[in-house]
Formats: C-alpha cells, sequence, structure tokens
C-alpha cells in the first residue's frame, strides 16, 4: 500500500540490502554534490513546502525508519538545508516492496527531469536492475537501449563478477564478447576507464587476425599444403599472404597447391615451393628477399588499416580527437587555403570535420615502402624525404594516442621516418 506521509528525516536512511547499497549514483562524487548543491538552492524556492523537492521521494517504511527507494540525492540536499520533516510518498506493504524496488531502479535511468545519468551511473543502474530480475525487454525500454544489448550485459556480467558494478554497460559487453578468454577479460577489466576502449580495439584486431590465420591454414590444408614451423631445405618462396589479402589465397591454391609448404612468418603465411632441378638456392639471399616482400605486403597492409580505421571514425570526429586535428590543420596548412586567406582577407576555422579530416589525410606527404626499407636495411635515408617522414610519425602518434594498435610494420616505419628526421638535422 503507497499513501503520502510527512517524515521526520532524521528517521530516513538510504536504502541497501546487508552492505550494499541499492542506489547506483556516487552520492560522494564531486558531480553528485554539486547537484546535490543545486537541489538544495532549489528546494529554498518551493514555495508551497520551503525546504523540500517538489517531486516527492519514495520510501519503504522498515518497522520505525524508512528507506530511500528513490530519492537520495533530494534527500542529502534536505539535510545540507536542515530540513526536519518532508512529504515522501511511502509503501507499507512487504508485498509491494519488491515492485517499488524495481520501479526506483528504472526511476535511476528513465527520467529526464533529474540530472543525466553518468555512463557508469547508467550501468550500476541498469546492473541493479538485472540483479533485481527486472525482465530484458523492460530494462531496454527504462534504460533506452537496444534488447539484445541488455541480454549481452546481463551474461557479461556474470562472466565479470564483482567487477562489473564498476564498468560502463559498453565495457562489460566488450569484455563480454571475449567469454572463454581469462586473459583479454583480464585486461578489460583491469585497466583504467580511459584505457579500456584502445585495449578492447586491440584484443579485437588480434583475434580478428588468429580467425584469418586459422582460415588460411585450414584452407592450405584442405588443398594439400603441408604446414611447416619452418622453411624446408631446397625451397624458395611464392607468396606471403596477410590478413589484408588472404581472401586471394582460394584462387592461388587452385594452381599452386600442389608440393606448397606454409610458413608462418612475421606478416602472414608465406607458401614455399621446392627448387627447380639443378637449381641451386642461396638461402641467405631468399630469407633477405622474403623479408623484403613481407615488409612490401605488411607496409601496404598497414596503410589499408589505416584508412579503414579512419573511415570508421570519420563521422564522429570526436572518437579521435587527436587524430582529426592533426589532419585538419595539415588540410588548413595547405598552400591553397593559405593563398585564400591572404585574398580574402579572412582566417578559415580549423576545426576538426569530415571534410577536414579527409583533405589533411589526402595532402600527407607519406614515405614509400622502397624508402623505409633502404633504411631499415642500413641504406641511406636520401629516398624518404623529411616532411614525409614528419607527416607520418605524427599520423602514428595521433591515431595510437587514439586508440589504434601499430603494427609491427607501422612500428618499423615510425622507426625509420626518426632515422630520417635525425639524419637530415645532423646535415
Amino acid at each position: 500500500m503507497q499513501f503520502m506521509q510527512l517524515v521526520d528525516i532524521e528517521d530516513v536512511y538510504p536504502y541497501q540490502e546487508g552492505d550494499v547499497r541499492m542506489n547506483p549514483r556516487d552520492v560522494t562524487s564531486k558531480e553528485c554534490q554539486e547537484y546535490i548543491a543545486q537541489l538544495a538552492e532549489q528546494f529554498k524556492f518551493n514555495k508551497l513546502n520551503p525546504g523540500q523537492p517538489r517531486v516527492r521521494p519514495i520510501l519503504y517504511k522498515d518497522g520505525g525508519i524508512y528507506q530511500i527507494i528513490d530519492g537520495e540525492c533530494r534527500y542529502w540536499a534536505m539535510k545540507k538545508l536542515g530540513t526536519k520533516r518532508f512529504y515522501a510518498d511511502v509503501f507499507d506493504d512487504l508485498s509491494d516492496a519488491e515492485t517499488a524496488r524495481q520501479e526506483a531502479a528504472k526511476a535511476m535511468v528513465e527520467t529526464d527531469a533529474k540530472r543525466a545519468l553518468t555512463a557508469e551511473e547508467m550501468s550500476k543502474g541498469v546492473q541493479t536492475m538485472l540483479a533485481l530480475d527486472i525482465p530484458d525487454d523492460e530494462i531496454a525500454a527504462v534504460a533506452r537501449m537496444d534488447a539484445g544489448k541488455v541480454k549481452r550485459a546481463r551474461k557479461a556480467a556474470k562472466t565479470a563478477g564483482d567487477a562489473a558494478y564498476d564498468m560502463t554497460i559498453d565495457r562489460l559487453i566488450a569484455s563480454g564478447e571475449f567469454e572463454g578468454d581469462p586473459e583479454a577479460i583480464a585486461k578489460l577489466r583491469d585497466c583504467s576507464p580511459k584505457e579500456w576502449h584502445r585495449i578492447y580495439e586491440g584484443l579485437v584486431a588480434e583475434r580478428n587476425r588468429r580467425e584469418v590465420m586459422a582460415r588460411m591454414v585450414a584452407s592450405a590444408k584442405e588443398a594439400g599444403v603441408e604446414i611447416a614451423e619452418k622453411t624446408p631445405e631446397g625451397y624458395k618462396a611464392e607468396r606471403t599472404f596477410s590478413t589484408y589479402d588472404s581472401g586471394q589465397l582460394d584462387s592461388f591454391l587452385e594452381g599452386h597447391g600442389d608440393g606448397c609448404v606454409a610458413v608462418e612468418t612475421r606478416y602472414g603465411r608465406t607458401f614455399m615451393k621446392p627448387a627447380s632441378d639443378g637449381e641451386q638456392v642461396d638461402e641467405e639471399a631468399q630469407r633477405e628477399a622474403q623479408d623484403k616482400a613481407d615488409f612490401y605486403a605488411a607496409f601496404d597492409d598497414a596503410m589499408k588499416a589505416r584508412i579503414a580505421w579512419i573511415s570508421e571514425r570519420i563521422g564522429d570526429v570526436l572518437s579521435m580527437k587527436k587524430t582529426s586535428r592533426m589532419l585538419a590543420k595539415k588540410a588548413v596548412e595547405s598552400r591553397d587555403v593559405a593563398e585564400f586567406e591572404q585574398k580574402a582577407h579572412v582566417e578559415i576555422e580549423t576545426g576538426p570535420c569530415p571534410l577536414a579530416t579527409a583533405l589533411g589525410y589526402e595532402s600527407l606527404s607519406l614515405p614509400t615502402a622502397y624508402g623505409v626499407w633502404n633504411i631499415l636495411n642500413g641504406g641511406g635515408a636520401e629516398d624518404v624525404w623529411r616532411g614525409a617522414a614528419q607527416d607520418m610519425v605524427a599520423l602514428l602518434e595521433a591515431m595510437e594516442a587514439d586508440g589504434y594498435e601499430l603494427t609491427e610494420a607501422e612500428k618499423r616505419t615510425a622507426e625509420a621516418c626518426r632515422t630520417a628526421m635525425e639524419g637530415e638535422e645532423d646535415d
């Protein structure tokens, strides 16, 4: 049974079960304290009930005390003002208590009349509803979430255990994607809130790479190719397939599968064929040629990976703040923009946007695989222009700061570019 009652504030307490607080808000946080102060200021101007909120808190009468089901921030605001008594909607029937708790949990995330919940508070509110066994479709409606996402969150919460309560819903669901991989789950669980998305993307990229490699091995075995740990004596490389060109493997195997041996290399799978009769295989030269071919393929793959990564985020430049700023700055520094500013006597807005990001990327001067390879193998830096080296390093540093996982080829490319930049400085 529910009824309105004037209660003594000293008889009211935050609701909890055992030692577990049922309110997902962290009322001690800086944001919440600021919000409570704002509420207190508002309550002063309630002409009907000075010092009280216009929306009554919901309480559960438990013996001689009242527990707050909904309205803890309002409670603390009244305490701050020194309010002695206030009106509340009170439940005193035990059969209604569970319903009251559920409705309060839903109220934490469905109302727009209160301070907007942070991502962490939204997650805690949803998890409170999950713990109360509120149906997924009901939670989805209250939290304005996809029902499938709620289902995944419920499953992921069980996997993450107690740590789940401190995660946002997105981070929790990301963790759930790695069920059965305790190492990946631990990385997502133990990292800081600012790091989790970058770590998640790295884990996804590595998982995708493993899956592609596994499919390549399966296709090779089906075509009769032997899988070896190292190149057999008397064999020479035919072709290397990486994660980006693995789709061409089947057509390659149709004409080259017989007698092939597949060896895992730094950048993918290299398919070896026996040397022709009487053909002498210079293993050292073969290894150097293969390393070069592998690097060229990986360099090209990395370029495709960067474009793919940027294209996924270009509709929301805030998802790659440093990258979009760096590229937008590059775009507005072009000669055409500078000449226009001079002619029109105006200053062009330099804020990042999808168009400026795209123009900035296309205005980059990037080194070639040939120039980078020469530096890495002891050659001179004359084939890598300083401006191209600077652009490449700036791009990779910005993307990495935004969560992009550098490939091995990109790390070596950055190393070569820094060498090129240092070399020109010495000159």
